[in-house]
């Protein structure tokens, strides 16, 4: 392993076209009166309790708009909140939780729980993004929401209808990288994450 190597991350971001997220604002109320309670997560759930530890309702993720679902091909889970999306991915450790969401003019992805200290992230195609990690096993980025850069490979996009309202997703992977001197050692790419604004 190269330890003269920086810490940093590399993630994997791509804007393609998919369904809406509504952004409106956290909530000031209580949770058992500003969330549906039968779509919060009940306890023992990682993404439940990453979401409680952020403050429920009034963290940036705001209240859930889903319940908690599984993925039919592979171990892991998912749920949709007003500004976000949390992804279990067990894949990289069995407590990662990566997450995506939008504050005010930005969109943010972040990870935590991954099951190694790597060294070094790597991207895998498409927009790569390196940035310094906040923990030797957590990260994150944040980009501009008017980020747009089509490529001949469709890898970012943005659709409009002819009635003016044009739609772009964000879609972001993370993988972890011990770079060597002659090759590296990388774990498998995270369970991808995406979330989607209007306007």
């Amino acid at each position: 392993m190269d330890r003269t190597a920086s810490r940093s991350l590399t993630a994997l971001a791509a804007v393609v076209a998919t369904a809406a997220v509504c952004l409106a604002g956290p909530q000031a109320a209580s949770a058992s009166s500003a969330c549906d309670s039968s779509l919060v997560a009940p306890a023992g759930s990682l993404i439940g309790g990453l979401w409680r530890s952020n403050g429920g309702e009034r963290s940036v993720f705001g209240c859930p708009t889903t319940k908690e679902f599984g993925y039919p091909d592979k171990k892991g889970s998912w749920q949709r909140f007003r500004n976000g999306k949390i992804v279990w991915s067990p894949n990289l450790g069995n407590g990662t939780l990566v997450r995506a969401y939008f504050t005010r003019d930005r969109v943010s992805f972040a990870w935590s729980g991954l099951g190694r200290d790597w060294d070094y992230k790597n991207g895998n195609g498409n927009r790569q993004v390196r940035v310094i990690r906040q923990t030797p096993w957590s990260g994150g980025f944040s980009l501009p929401v008017d980020v747009h850069a089509p490529s001949s490979n469709g890898e970012e996009a943005m659709t409009c209808s002819a009635h003016g309202g044009c739609r772009t997703t964000f879609s972001f992977s993370v993988e972890g990288c011990d770079r060597g001197t002659f090759s590296s050692d990388c774990s498998p790419w995270s369970i991808p994450n995406s979330v989607t604004r209007e306007g």
